[in-house]
């Protein structure tokens, strides 16, 4: 009789304890609102405008090196995720790649070798896409199991929903592409590739794939 009396109790303090910690959870994570809040003045109708805008710096930690970018997509966050998924047709809209091969699948994995040319060199590497199910992130990094031609390269996208069935979109890229060229040259192929391929990724997905450059 006693246990009977005191487990309702119990399961209704575990329910709220779920609902507070849910809450908090869903505070605790990021939104296009709470991105475009704390970004410089001015960013916001700027990227209204331009679609795509490349941030000067970034004040976290992780993306230390990192060229970072926002696009608004005229597209529902599912298609958006969709669509840039599919990695192996980034050759749709990168013209400086020059093959994407499929080396693995898996349920959230996936490994793809790439084919371009930088400043009339060709370059080869594999890059490792994880995809987190919960939030939709899109995180690549240099598969260490090649033998890359390039010494890093890490990046990302994010995805938030925004009014009107819209998404916005925040990239980020790091690349090391080795001693053969200087670090100024790399700073800037790394700020103007940043910047064409989230425009033509953005177009590419407004057009739902069928946009080429």
């Amino acid at each position: 009789m006693r246990t009977a009396g005191l487990r309702p109790r119990a399961l209704g303090g575990a329910c709220l304890l779920a609902a507070v910690l849910a809450a908090a959870l869903a505070e605790a994570e990021p939104s296009a609102e709470a991105l475009l809040a704390a970004a410089p003045s001015g960013l916001r109708s700027k990227l209204e405008s331009e679609r795509v805008v490349v941030l000067d710096a970034t004040s976290e930690p992780d993306l230390a090196g990192f060229v970072v970018a926002l696009a608004i997509f005229s597209r529902p966050r599912r298609d958006v995720v969709e669509l840039v998924s599919q990695s192996a047709r980034q050759t749709e809209y990168r013209p400086e790649l020059e093959s994407v091969a499929v080396i693995s699948d898996g349920a959230n994995e996936r490994v793809d070798e790439h084919r371009l040319r930088i400043l009339f060199k060709e370059v080869v590497y594999r890059l490792r896409y994880q995809r987190d199910p919960q939030t939709d992130r899109i995180a690549w990094m240099l598969d260490p199991r090649f033998d890359n031609d390039l010494h890093r390269l890490d990046g990302f996208w994010e995805f938030y929903d925004l009014p009107g069935e819209r998404t916005l979109g925040r990239f980020g890229s790091n690349v090391d592409v080795g001693p053969a060229f200087p670090d100024f040259v790399q700073k800037r192929l790394s700020r103007q590739t940043v910047i064409r391929t989230v425009e033509n990724c953005r177009q590419w997905v407004d057009a739902r794939g069928e946009w080429r450059p």
